[in-house]
């Protein structure tokens, strides 16, 4: 399975947006007439029957893996459009549900078969695309249910080879590779090999016979969601400019015509898309019958397409806004938490133009326009317990909700999370932290420390140099931050050429004033449940105005307060064990005769 961790709101995301696709895979078949017999006999549109089998495969793997979790049974009824079998987060797994899925597990799944007759006549390969997109839906479940690995493997590989037999052109090592990759990779994605696009040669049809029209599949081979300007457009026409779907009920009117077929008895038979003056003799009024009979039954099945198209259309429209709204209440959230951090004025305002930057740059990317590459590491400077940490975290969240990380947590380590003592250990050490830290934020505090120049064979030279290629390896999904002095960290960077290109982004943290470190001990009161006395306050702020310079060098900002507030509270409880019955507010109050050291 893979290794990339990912929570259970991601997990629903992508299995949504995978179903999405199966979605539009059955529209490109209902659209391109295949699917019309299959509507006769069914009396159910493409997407109806996606959806009871994608719910029955669903329950059959959870079912078949163990415990049915109460997330899998929301996953089930949630990520197909609509819920045929009636599943709830407390159903229980009744004998009469489990006929009702199995008989729907076993039987011929015609959607897959249609798009393997798709391909055929059409020289694709969608039906790869489809069971990519649909093995990726139950590797999602299976994630819903951890511990479960062997038995997800076994079912998802009896699965595949039940269905593999559809799929055109494959070889038995290109089925393997594609499961091996599907199983053991490092994320859920497309994992269809990329093929050389067949090149079509036009012919001249006889006169008598009118040429056939197929479409191509509307969804975008690389996996990405359609902009609202894609829509199905006419194969192999070559230099004809896309149309928006909006604009194409003309297009969706038009008669198909295809070729009559001999069958074994020697009579003629038409296609879904077949001309009735093609295939009947007699008046012309019965002609004219016929073909009114069969355009209407063309038009209502042009117009269910084109329903079921907008369904799914507004579906990932509504998803996708309410996905915007929930991450945009998240920044903001966190914005307001970083703001409420006491000082740090120009550190907020550093942050607040990094996220606007990105805002801007997704914009762009959206618009199709030109952008430069962007670098999202940095470097923090300033002395110890100035907040770097603390906004280093923050940053960690805000880059997630904004789509640069695809979890946000926070990895914090030093030299000697990172050096080893022995030739080659160190690397080993580097690779371990890093694969801690991908899709997060990796914290290396006194980086500086990793490059000394004036120790030979150091080992933090090799971790410099391991670091910087992992770096390049996991650019898409890790970001790291140095911290330390200012002048230091001016020399780490030059020690390697490859740290510059990649860290240009500085921000200073500066020394908390005596002032602010009053209203940093004031939060920590507040968090702890305590309230400290103004007449307590004003003797700190005196404290720590007597101190010499000297002591101001190694009193360590915030971790100086917290260490004076622990005092604090300690002589509070050596004052109070002494009361009996010591009030509420005794118990919550810091007073001026508990503030000494």
């Amino acid at each position: 399975m893979a290794t990339m961790q990912y929570s259970d709101e991601q997990l629903f995301e992508i299995g949504k947006a995978n179903y999405e696709r199966l979605a539009l895979h059955c529209q490109t078949l209902e659209v391109s007439g295949f699917w019309e017999q299959a509507k006769k006999v069914m009396q159910q549109s493409s997407t109806e029957v996606l959806d009871l089998y994608v719910q029955s495969v669903l329950m059959e793997l959870a079912v078949q893996c163990g415990n049915v979790l109460g997330s899998q049974l929301e996953f089930a009824s949630t990520v197909p459009i609509s819920n045929p079998l009636g599943i709830a987060d407390d159903t229980e797994i009744t004998p009469e549900l489990m006929k009702d899925i199995n008989k729907v597990y076993k039987l011929p799944p015609v959607l897959i078969q249609l798009c393997s007759l798709y391909d055929k006549q059409n020289g694709d390969d969608m039906t790869e695309y489809f069971l990519d997109a649909l093995l990726n839906i139950l590797i999602c479940m299976a994630y819903l249910n951890s511990g479960k690995d062997q038995r997800v493997n076994e079912f998802i590989q009896a699965y595949y080879s039940k269905v593999s037999y559809y799929v055109l052109e494959r070889t038995p090592a290109e089925h393997s590779r594609f499961l091996a990759r599907k199983l053991h990779g490092e994320k859920i994605q497309c994992d269809v090999e990329k093929k050389v696009p067949p090149v079509f040669e036009w012919y001249e049809p006889e006169e008598d016979m009118p040429q056939e029209q197929h479409l191509e599949e509307v969804s975008d081979r690389d996996g990405e969601m359609f902009s609202e300007e894609e829509a199905p457009k006419e194969a192999y026409q070559e230099e004809e400019p896309e149309e928006d779907f909006e604009e194409e009920d003309e297009f969706l009117q038009e008669e198909e015509e295809e070729d009559p077929e001999d069958t074994e008895d020697g009579t003629e038979q038409y296609g879904t898309g077949g001309t009735a003056a093609a295939a009947l003799s007699g008046g012309g009024k019965q002609e004219a019958v016929v073909e009114k009979t069969l355009e209407e039954q063309e038009a209502e099945i042009s117009a269910q397409a084109k329903a079921q198209f907008l369904l799914v259309k507004k579906r990932i429209q509504d998803r996708e806004l309410a996905e915007q709204k929930a991450h945009e209440a998240q920044i903001q959230k966190l914005v307001d938490e970083l703001n409420g951090l006491v000082g740090l004025g120009n550190v907020k305002h550093e942050i607040q133009s990094l996220i606007n930057l990105i805002k801007i740059r997704k914009l762009r990317q959206q618009m199709k326009l030109p952008e430069m590459d962007m670098s999202y590491h940095m470097v923090f400077t300033g002395s110890p317990g100035t907040g770097k940490t603390t906004v280093a975290r923050l940053v960690a969240k805000i880059y997630k909700e904004l789509g640069i990380l695809s979890v946000g947590n926070l990895v914090e380590t030093d030299r000697s999370g990172l050096v080893a003592g022995y030739v080659g250990q160190t690397a080993i050490k580097v690779h371990e932290i890093v694969e801690q830290a991908i899709g997060g934020i990796l914290f290396i505090d006194e980086a500086y420390s990793l490059a000394n120049p004036d120790i030979q064979n150091d080992f933090g030279t090799e971790a410099v140099d391991t670091l910087v290629k992992l770096m390049e390896d996991h650019r898409d999904n890790l970001v790291i931050i140095v911290a330390g002095y200012t002048e230091e960290m001016q020399d780490f960077l030059k020690s390697n050429t490859g740290l510059i290109s990649r860290f240009n982004k500085f921000i200073d943290f500066p020394d908390y004033t005596k002032t602010e470190l009053v209203e940093i001990m004031d939060v920590m009161a507040g968090n702890a449940g305590l309230m400290i006395e103004e007449e307590a306050k004003t003797e700190v702020l005196h404290m720590m105005e007597q101190k010499e310079p000297e002591e101001w060098e190694n009193f360590g900002n915030a971790r100086g307060i917290r260490n004076l507030f622990e005092k604090f509270i300690m002589n509070q409880a050596n004052r109070l064990v002494m009361v009996s019955n010591p009030s509420m507010e005794e118990l919550t109050t810091i007073k001026k005769e508990d503030v000494y050291v």
